[in-house]
């Protein structure tokens, strides 16, 4: 892993030092906004204890430096790993009136982005480095069982982790009108998460009333594949 991440270090210095004796970087800053469809898969440990591949969004908000091959930015990423759902009683006193109950089990993390970068506007390979933390946190909602409304909804278990990484990706200009571009954005990040406590599907156990949880704890890697779109103006 150690061995990966320096190589990817290195692909970094080089793609930066590429960039950067180019002369050919336009002159003007760029605000950049996106967003893709994220995939996650559970890595080392993680995936040992949490062997489900995680479903979400991703974002991604930045600005390209005037004159430079560096965008910084923010991206931020919400995946669902498992929703367990069962039907209860509203009440002991209302028995008569059930309800769906849901849990989810998510990982939402957060990351000051910084990415080497070509100014060209048709094709646009990139390199990022990240550094954040993950969230991961289990949610309970109430639903009502003919209208599907949620009523109710609680974060009953949580636990943060430092976390960091590398990534890279392409974009592929697919509109453009009057300053506006609009990039095909495909992309890939892996990410070393720290250790964490956190419940996963099938986790939660109810016993005459009772709640019980099957606490799980390990370090968070992920490896991340997303698409979707982004947008610079």
């Amino acid at each position: 892993m150690k061995k990966n991440l320096l190589l990817l270090s290195i692909s970094v210095f080089i793609a930066f030092t590429f960039f950067i004796t180019n002369k050919s970087f336009a002159q003007r800053g760029e605000v950049v906004a996106g967003g893709n469809i994220s995939l996650g898969l559970p890595q080392g440990p993680f995936q040992d204890q949490l062997d489900e591949i995680g479903y979400g969004i991703n974002g991604v908000f930045g600005y390209l430096l005037p004159g430079a091959p560096v965008m910084i930015g923010l991206d931020i990423n919400l995946n669902i790993f498992g929703i367990d759902r069962r039907t209860e009683p509203l009440s002991t006193t209302i028995p008569d009136l059930r309800v769906d109950v849901e849990n989810s089990y998510n990982m939402f993390n957060t990351m000051f982005l910084v990415r080497t970068t070509g100014r060209a506007r048709t094709f646009r390979p990139y390199i990022d480095a990240l550094v954040g933390f993950n969230y991961l946190f289990t949610q309970t909602t109430v639903r009502s069982r003919s209208t599907q409304e949620e009523f109710a909804s609680d974060t009953n278990f949580d636990d943060f982790a430092f976390a960091y990484g590398l990534g890279a990706g392409m974009q592929y200009r697919v509109y453009r009108q009057r300053g506006t571009n609009v990039y095909l954005n495909i992309q890939s990040r892996y990410i070393l998460g720290g250790k964490a406590d956190y419940l996963k599907p099938g986790s939660i156990e109810i016993d005459n009333g009772d709640v019980f949880y099957n606490v799980s704890s390990s370090r968070t890697d992920m490896l991340y594949f997303q698409i979707g779109v982004v947008t610079s103006f």
